[in-house]
């Protein structure tokens, strides 16, 4: 029994899982308080002369807040009465008179009848707690559907969805702000819309609020910063969907990766696989405490790769470090996908404090200064090229496994074999070579910003607006020397503004003529290498047979093959001009690989290459 207000008060319904928990909405408790009194009325005793009672289907707490502590305050919150509507006999009834109950029965309207009455009555700015009681609903209305589903049944029945008694878990509260001046607009007030659902990650602790609203999310990213080809041209989409690629991504927490691995899986839909580094508990501000996550990473991500129908594959993670960015790099190698490096272009993706105040993981902003300045360090990638295609790599390999095949054979070939082996012996070229990894054609080596014009060719706008870009690249011509077998790529004008110009000159060493070659003369794809050579010695194995081809010497035509003309430039170098030259597609993209016991990448091989 409420002894204020002298009727009775069922208890409040709560689930079994919050019976032994105290924190409820306050503005709930009103709402189940109404309901509770409008179903078990009964009739009143004498009540005392500064109280209000049950009239017209409403029901009020007595207004005197003398004696009730600030949160009692907080939690009375008045509902609308309608007894303004009521004729003034209305509210002289007799407490101790046989009829009441009769006369309260006629006087109470229903839903539909209030509703209606709402609607023909004049428009009225609606209280504070009324706009305080609607709030409630409208949220209450956007985890109705949850709630109602996890609640037990009533004793008396299961309730109507109208009038049930909401609960609300610990882990589904919201917060409810009161308004601290009333709207100045003279419109009648709409019914609330049904909310969005709530998600769970995002519930927060039930409070009522005077103060400032609660911060707020990150921004989704403005349109701009999603300018990426992987995302915009439907050539490259058309053909990454036909393909096998791992798009790595990285950045700093709150820089806006989720989002973009969320965009990458819609445009490839079900083509698509993302592996989130915040599922297999890793900590980026924390490398060494995340070796176990990164494992079990690392053997998701490998066996998805595996998977043949596992065409587009995306890691977001951080990838700050050049230890990540090598493994992801060399994974991808091994199970021969096209890798592809990806950073959000949001505004605020190197801003340490803004980063700080959005990302969830509490992280402070000298804990991503330092993060960032590791991610700066690896911005500049050790090289950028056009990697071939999953298909067409194998179609190509088999091109020139069959070329090789073809010369080993030919007569003219074994009177030469001493070129290759210091003997007059039969060689079988299938097995003087060996592969040498993925297929590409390298634009610019950058030894992660080592080598001169690296920064600036990276920071060029239209290497930016290429990167991830697919491109058909041009073969004109094999060619085999004691050292590499590889493939000539004839450039377009479009190709060759991602084409240094100073590519050439970089054989001037050991190739004097070679900077009098046209720009892009030395574009290839290495396709083989002979025992301890590497892959950079194929483009000046190239240039010296251009320099001869410029000088007058067009060699001896050995052969005319199916595929072109075979011509020997003497000292073991072999070139078969194509009739029709091999289209292959190709993406734009870069590549990291674990540095030597050195540190030093690049100086190395091209030692070895002056050396040959």
């Amino acid at each position: 029994m409420d002894p204020e207000n002298n009727c009775e008060v069922s208890p409040v319904m709560q689930s079994p899982q919050q019976q032994e928990e105290e924190t409820t909405v306050a503005a709930t408790l009103v709402m189940e308080e109404v309901v509770t009194q409008l179903e078990h009325f009964t009739e009143p005793e004498e009540p005392a002369a500064d109280e209000e009672h049950v009239l017209n289907g409403t029901f009020t707490f007595d207004a005197g807040t003398e004696n009730m502590s600030e949160k009692e305050e907080a939690e009375a919150v008045m509902v609308p009465q309608e007894m303004a509507a009521l004729p003034e006999s209305s509210l002289e009834l007799d407490p101790d008179s046989d009829d009441l109950p009769e006369l309260i029965a006629e006087t109470e309207p229903t839903t539909q009848e209030v509703i209606a009455r709402e609607l023909q009555a004049e428009p009225r700015l609606p209280s504070p707690e009324e706009k305080t009681l609607e709030q409630v609903e409208a949220v209450m209305d956007a985890v109705a559907e949850d709630v109602i589903k996890e609640a037990p049944p009533e004793d008396n029945g299961a309730l109507a969805k109208g009038d049930a008694k909401l609960e609300v878990s610990a882990e589904k509260t919201v917060d409810v702000v009161v308004p601290e001046k009333e709207a100045t607009s003279s419109e009648a007030v709409p019914p609330a819309e049904p909310q969005k659902e709530v998600e769970p990650e995002k519930s927060a602790k039930s409070v009522v609020s005077t103060g400032a609203a609660p911060e707020k999310e990150a921004p989704a990213p403005a349109a701009g910063s999603l300018a990426y080809a992987l995302l915009d041209q439907e050539k490259t989409k058309d053909a990454l969907r036909g393909s096998r690629t791992l798009v790595v991504l990285r950045g700093l927490p709150g820089s806006g990766k989720s989002f973009l691995a969320r965009v990458l899986a819609e445009a490839y839909k079900d083509r698509c696989t993302v592996f989130c580094a915040d599922d297999y508990g890793v900590k980026p501000e924390n490398q060494d405490t995340s070796a176990k996550g990164h494992k079990a990473l690392d053997a998701a991500i490998a066996a998805c790769c595996v998977n043949p129908s596992a065409l587009v594959v995306v890691v977001d993670d951080t990838n700050h470090t050049q230890d990540r960015l090598a493994h992801l790099g060399e994974l991808a190698m091994e199970h021969r996908l096209v890798v592809v490096f990806l950073e959000p272009r949001t505004e605020w993706r190197r801003d340490a404090a803004r980063l700080a105040k959005t990302t969830g993981r509490k992280l402070k902003p000298a804990q991503i200064t330092s993060m960032k300045r590791q991610l700066e360090e690896m911005s500049l990638p050790l090289f950028f090229a056009w990697f071939l295609l999953t298909p067409v790599q194998d179609q190509l390999k088999s091109s020139n496994t069959e070329f090789l095949k073809a010369l080993s054979t030919l007569d003219a070939f074994k009177k030469h074999t001493i070129d290759f082996t210091g003997n007059e012996e039969e060689l079988d070229l299938t097995q003087y070579f060996k592969a040498k990894g993925s297929l590409h054609c390298t634009t610019k080596f950058c030894n992660y910003g080592k080598e001169a014009g690296a920064k600036e060719y990276a920071e060029n706008p239209v290497v930016a607006d290429s990167y991830g870009s697919v491109f058909e690249l041009s073969l004109s011509a094999l060619f085999v020397t004691p050292r590499t077998a590889g493939a000539r790529v004839s450039l377009t004008e479009e190709q060759l503004q991602l084409w240094p110009s100073d590519s050439e000159k970089g054989g001037q060493s050991t190739i004097p003529s070679a900077d009098s070659l046209p720009v892009g003369s030395r574009a290839h794809v290495t396709l083989c290498c002979a025992q301890g050579v590497e892959a950079v010695q194929t483009g000046l194995d190239l240039l010296e047979i251009l320099v001869l081809q410029k000088e007058g010497q067009q060699g001896e035509l050995v052969a005319d093959m199916d595929l072109g003309p075979l011509r020997y430039y003497g000292k073991g170098r072999w070139m078969l001009e194509l009739k029709e030259p091999m289209c292959v597609p190709a993406c734009f993209s870069s590549f990291y690989k674990h540095q030597g016991p050195d540190g030093v990448q690049g100086k190395k091989e091209s030692k070895k290459c002056t050396i040959l």
